[in-house]
């Protein structure tokens, strides 16, 4: 058995534990990655749709701009972070003005890359 599954079965048989005490909480388990999640009973989509990309937005503000992908990863990841903070609401026209901007930079970085 791998310490993930080893982790998995103890934190399955902790959950089962809590929800007996009324707390209700699901795990998502990404093996390949050695990441297991524990959500909450108020943890909707968005939220966790938020949460993964916090650690997208960490890598893509800590990789140096000279990487010939930063401007791609920091660019689309800033524009996926506006639409999940207005998921709820309306995007501005300086958010979608930013998106559209944040968008030419993708284009520039790949042509950057097809050279």
């Amino acid at each position: 058995m791998s310490s993930i599954d080893n982790v998995l079965h103890e934190l399955k048989s902790l959950l089962e534990e809590l929800q007996n005490k009324g707390s209700n909480m699901s795990i998502s388990v990404d093996r390949d990655a050695g990441v297991v999640r524990i959500y909450s009973e108020g943890s909707d989509y968005i939220k966790r749709a938020s949460s993964g990309l916090a650690e997208t937005l960490e890598l893509a503000y800590t990789t140096a701009e000279h990487h010939p992908y930063w401007s791609i990863l920091y660019n689309a990841t800033e524009i996926c972070k506006s639409v999940l903070d207005r998921w709820e609401s309306n995007l501005t026209a300086d958010q979608l003005s930013e998106m559209s901007w944040g968008c030419e930079e993708i284009k520039m970085a790949l042509e950057r890359l097809s050279r």
